[in-house]
């Protein structure tokens, strides 16, 4: 059978790996060769309940950085965050570092022996979606960054793939903003998530200050 010609190229390169909340899974070629099966809608269109739920959390991503302004603002970042060296490895470097130690400080909040009340069901699919996604992808474009002009893979920019980890933290602070609205008495336990996720956010946005105007095909149009 062959492929759909409404597939969009190159739209996986700058995606999360969630086709169950994506709404172009009907245009991407990746997805359909990886389901084996003709796309589930023929007409192309983008899958309207998902978008509108991308843009409820957009609005909650506004609200949570709103409401850790103050505090994130006593916490300037120091000149490392914003060095794109290239005299390390893309795993050594400052933003791949707060990377992984948001996947560690979730792990150690997940693992304590303290009892959590369970999740807004919304945030606790996007908090368990990106808890493991940010590190490798962040790796990814710094290594892309690195090799830029020297044998960087085809097709492939270090921006789109910086900007595709700024979207996954924005919704990680929704989904975090979501939880600390839920749960006020565990205000201490959630800042501290939100403040590491906003330093995280501004050191990507200064190693790679043109990420927000990289246009991702499909996923920008």
């Amino acid at each position: 059978m062959p492929l759909s010609t409404s597939f969009i190229p190159g739209i996986d390169r700058y995606c999360d790996r969630w086709c169950e909340r994506c709404p172009f899974t009907s245009r991407c070629r990746h997805y359909h060769l990886e389901q084996h099966h003709p796309p589930k809608d023929e007409s192309g269109e983008p899958d309207i309940f998902n978008a509108e739920y991308w843009m409820r959390m957009q609005r909650e991503f506004s609200a949570a950085v709103h409401r850790i302004s103050r505090q994130a603002e006593s916490q300037p970042l120091s000149p490392d965050d914003a060095l794109f060296s290239f005299h390390r490895s893309a795993r050594d470097h400052p933003c791949s570092l707060k990377a992984l130690e948001y996947a560690g400080l979730l792990d150690h909040w997940k693992n304590s022996d303290r009892i959590w009340p369970p999740l807004p069901e919304e945030a606790g699919e996007i908090i368990r979606q990106y808890h493991y996604f940010l590190y490798p992808k962040l790796v990814r474009a710094i290594e892309v960054g690195l090799t830029s002009g020297a044998g960087s893979p085809v097709g492939e920019a270090a921006e789109g793939t910086a900007k595709t980890v700024l979207i996954a933290i924005e919704r990680s602070l929704a989904a975090w903003g979501l939880v600390y609205q839920a749960y006020p008495l565990y205000e201490d336990d959630v800042l501290p998530l939100l403040l590491h996720l906003d330093r995280l956010r501004k050191s990507v946005e200064a190693v790679f200050p043109e990420a927000r105007a990289f246009h991702r095909p499909g996923l920008d149009d």
